[in-house]
């Protein structure tokens, strides 16, 4: 990205290898600070398979605040980019919660062959993580507000209700993800006239995995109807497997060695 300076952190495997995957976080995530890099950055490059996890426009507090959904496109290219840069033939690209949506959102746009498959790690339904019980009062209080700072030509004004207790978002930003028609709305379990058109035109092969308390998705839908539902609308994907951890909430924490290992089955064929 021109503007903007992202790092990131790559672990590669010293056997000679073409295999990498990439690894894009969610909402106000990083690429240091996670209960599942670790094994990743160990037990990836030990079956073969580099691993990077990077930056991107939504990176922290302050990129949640402020990013744009639709930066993820030149993002994600150009990190996929450099790792084309350093050899690698085969890119699969894992992510987590709002990552899966923008990664999803980047096939969709990009038709990137050079994109071998994708990892999904809770992908959540983000339009209704703001209608669901504790959702719907955060919304109805972000979106007066909101839209009354884009009528004062004020995108960039924090709001001062923040989303779930912690993310702080600009107007402009809490209505690219949440309004009518946001571009994030990717996943739509529980709101079927949104539609499955991404998920429906990805055509590669898919794992997606979810756990019984992930509440990314079970605010919305039961976790396992909800991965049985993405594997019926992933019409185009050649082979796909979902995964559902029993008691794995949306951080998984003491399930990081079932996604790594379930990670490399599924790639390894």
């Amino acid at each position: 990205n021109s503007n903007k300076q992202f790092y990131g952190l790559l672990s590669e495997s010293e056997s000679i290898t073409s295999k990498i995957i990439l690894h894009i976080h969610g909402m106000a995530g990083s690429y240091l600070d996670h209960n599942f890099y670790p094994e990743m950055h160990t037990y990836y490059p030990q079956n073969g398979i580099s691993f990077l996890a990077v930056e991107h426009s939504g990176t922290g507090i302050n990129g949640a605040a402020t990013e744009r959904f639709e930066q993820c496109v030149e993002d994600i290219s150009d990190w996929i980019n450099f790792v084309a840069s350093l050899g690698y033939k085969e890119i699969w690209i894992q992510s987590h919660s709002l990552g899966t949506s923008k990664v999803a959102y980047y096939m969709n746009q990009t038709k990137d062959d050079r994109v071998k498959g994708l990892v999904f790690i809770s992908p959540s339904e983000m339009n209704g993580l703001v209608h669901d019980p504790i959702g719907q009062l955060d919304y109805d209080a972000m979106y007066p507000e909101a839209k009354d700072l884009i009528t004062k030509n004020m995108p960039d004004q924090i709001l001062k209700h923040k989303l779930w207790e912690s993310v702080e978002m600009s107007a402009g930003t809490f209505l690219n993800m949440f309004d009518d028609g946001s571009n994030s709305a990717i996943f739509n379990y529980a709101n079927p006239k949104l539609g499955w058109d991404v998920v429906n035109n990805i055509s590669i092969p898919v794992l997606s995995i979810s756990g019984t308390n992930d509440d990314g998705i079970v605010t919305v839908m039961d976790a396992n109807i909800a991965m049985d539902l993405l594997k019926s609308e992933l019409l185009h994907s050649p082979r796909v497997k979902t995964i559902v951890y029993e008691n794995a909430a949306h951080d998984f924490i003491g399930f990081e060695n079932n996604i790594v290992e379930d990670v490399v089955d599924f790639i390894i064929i």
